[in-house]
């Protein structure tokens, strides 16, 4: 008996997903655990599989189409099954539920700029206005005698920015416009260098993060916490680390960076100051067991927060293995969503850019998320004396109904203390 195969929730918060290739075509035969289509999520790209046996006789929606979860896309069943009575069901949930069901990713649109400062392209002329020129959805104001000579010489009145009244543009400007030309200077020369502005469609994931960042900030009251980190034996220990690895570890064991290491002091800070590895739950707040940390990781659509799960248990060069390939998968795009999910607290590191300092948004449902800055080269005082230090700035983002100022303050303290003395990383 032939069956309906619906869109799949491949992610948790996953309402809906768009088609990006089918992996199988009509015809092919199918089984459970193969890969039928790779479908976007709010997420990530993912792997659709299929849940019955037989042959894929009908491919409902194309590469594409945005489907709500549990909405229609392939029928499978037996060769030469009748699939009438299943396609008329599933055309009728797709335009009841999602009129335009099938959407082709939307292109970039442009359009002029219309600012205060060009009256020509920001103004719309009255209606009746007889010497309002149009192209496409462009309207410019001229006198007769402009727009002759602008038609003799080949100049284009759309840009221009006129001098008359209501921005009309006149026969001096048309002949500034000429002599510009001719010398490579005016004050019309540049207009046709305006940048325009871009429509960008946004997909899945911007509108989830948008979404979930705006009920956080909403939702959550955020308090934030600084302190300043003198990083001089933080750089040193991670050189150490990494001649170790070169002497004594496989070539295929990566390098260990600074962020590697604030990640394991992040973790055993957490251990040891459990009301702040915790979520708030309305009724009542979770302090988890566990110590899963994500870490936020840029895409070109927004980003993701891959989590490493038990870091306080796992070594630096355990944890920098595991940084750097789920990071490799999150820019792929090949995140399964426990992977980029469930964590206990996260780490945003914006300090290869060069940012000094920033605050986060918490990431629902935890409590806080550190905010790394750059490590700079500043003045500090070392045994009483002024000298020339390394300095790295750290900002927790709080949730105050879960943590104090005092609790998050004193996993500050301990955090910075792991950092300054980075050896003691060894015993925790």
């Amino acid at each position: 008996m032939a069956n309906l195969i619906e869109m799949t929730q491949l992610s948790p918060t996953m309402t809906e997903g768009t088609i990006v290739k089918w992996i199988k075509k009509e015809g092919d035969a199918v089984s459970p655990g193969e890969v039928l289509a790779e479908v976007e999520t709010d997420k990530a790209v993912m792997e659709m599989e299929a849940y019955e046996s037989g042959v894929l006789l009908k491919i409902i929606e194309g590469e594409g189409a945005k489907l709500k979860v549990g909405q229609g896309l392939a029928i499978i069943g037996k060769p030469g099954e009748d699939v009438s009575e299943l396609l008329a069901k599933a055309k009728t949930s797709v335009s009841k539920e999602i009129p335009t069901a099938k959407v082709e990713p939307a292109p970039v649109v442009s359009r002029p700029v219309e600012t205060k400062q060009s009256p020509v392209l920001a103004q719309e002329p009255k209606p009746k206005e007889p010497m309002a020129e149009t192209r496409g959805s462009l309207r410019v104001l001229a006198s007769p005698l402009a727009k002759s000579i602008a038609i003799e010489h080949g100049v284009d009145l759309h840009l221009l920015i006129g001098t008359g009244p209501d921005g009309r543009i006149t026969k001096k400007d048309v002949l500034e416009s000429l002599s510009s030309k001719q010398s490579g200077a005016g004050s019309n020369a540049f207009v046709s260098a305006a940048p325009k502005d871009e429509v960008i469609a946004l997909g899945g994931m911007r509108k989830t993060i948008a979404k979930r960042l705006k009920d956080s900030k909403l939702n959550l009251p955020h308090f934030y916490l600084n302190a300043d980190i003198n990083a001089r034996k933080l750089e040193r220990f991670r050189a150490e680390l990494n001649e170790f690895r070169e002497k004594n570890l496989p070539e295929t064991t990566p390098k260990v960076s600074v962020n590697d290491i604030i990640i394991k002091a992040v973790a055993s800070a957490l251990r040891l100051h459990p009301k702040v590895n915790a979520s708030w739950l309305e009724d009542s707040i979770i302090q988890y067991g566990r110590v899963d940390v994500g870490i936020a990781v840029s895409l070109d659509g927004g980003l993701l927060t891959p989590v490493i799960r038990n870091t306080d248990q796992k070594s630096i060069f355990q944890i920098s293995a595991e940084v750097k390939d789920l990071a490799k998968k999150a820019r792929e795009r090949k995140l399964k969503p426990e992977e980029f999910s469930n964590g206990t607290f996260t780490i945003s590191n914006l300090g290869m850019f060069g940012i000094s300092r920033f605050t986060a948004i918490i990431n629902e449902p935890e409590s806080a998320i550190l905010a790394v800055g750059a490590i700079e080269d500043k003045p500090v005082v070392e045994n009483e004396q002024v000298v020339a230090g390394k300095v790295m700035s750290l900002m927790l983002s709080c949730d105050h109904r879960v943590i104090d100022g005092a609790v998050g303050a004193e996993f500050l303290r301990t955090l910075r203390a792991l950092l300054e003395n980075p050896a003691l990383l060894s015993g925790v």
